[in-house]
């Protein structure tokens, strides 16, 4: 997970929103498998060089989940 303003540059993501990063190897498996739960991701989307979705926690917050580059 990179929610470290310095550590998201380093890995070559421009970024200007403030919610954490969680990369995968599978991302359709975690898209599935989050939706399963009834966590309402949203859809998949090619940004950053790479694909990934949102999903929010029960707070409110935002969690980008990112395909590993």
């Amino acid at each position: 997970m990179l929610s470290d303003k310095t550590e998201v540059r380093r890995a070559g993501y421009d970024r200007t929103n403030d919610h954490p990063l969680v990369f995968c190897a599978n991302l359709k498996k975690a898209y599935e498998l989050i939706n399963r739960r009834n966590a309402s991701a949203g859809p998949i989307h090619d940004g950053g060089g790479t694909q990934c979705f949102e999903v929010c926690d029960p707070e409110g917050n935002v969690i980008e989940i990112c395909k590993e580059p």
